[in-house]
């Protein structure tokens, strides 16, 4: 049993954050996809997955994480995992996804990353490439 908990504003600087709690196996990674599928076609494209309550994460789990990632990825968005502990953080350690992803210890830090990137990007758009005068 799992339960997914969505939260976003209108504001497209604010990610989207879905809570996921109990087990991640191939029951819930259908109803994770399917919030995913929902924030995106609310135009969210940033989404950090709290697992402060997740209690462990099957391999269909990890395979609709891969799958949202990839999803937002296409989409010049990004997901972020925040709250990873217990069983679900060894089973993403036993299999290297805590270098695939982009783990943080909390919603708060995960926000910030989110802001420090759009910041970089529009730094970024900014520059084009040319000498100074």
């Amino acid at each position: 049993m799992i339960t997914i908990t969505s939260s976003s504003t209108s504001n497209a600087d604010v990610p989207a954050v879905l809570q996921v709690a109990g087990r991640l196996d191939s029951q819930a990674s259908a109803a994770l996809l399917g919030s995913v599928q929902r924030l995106i076609e609310e135009e969210k494209h940033e989404i950090i997955m709290d697992f402060n309550k997740l209690e462990i994460v099957s391999s269909e789990g990890l395979a609709a994480l891969v799958q949202s990632k990839s999803q937002l990825r296409r989409l010049n968005g990004a997901l972020r995992l925040a709250n990873l502990h217990g069983a679900a953080l060894e089973v993403f350690q036993l299999v290297h996804f805590d270098r695939l992803f982009d783990l943080h210890p909390n919603i708060e830090e995960a926000v910030e990353q989110f802001a420090t990137d759009r910041k970089k990007n529009t730094s970024d758009e900014r520059d084009d490439g040319l000498p100074g005068d």
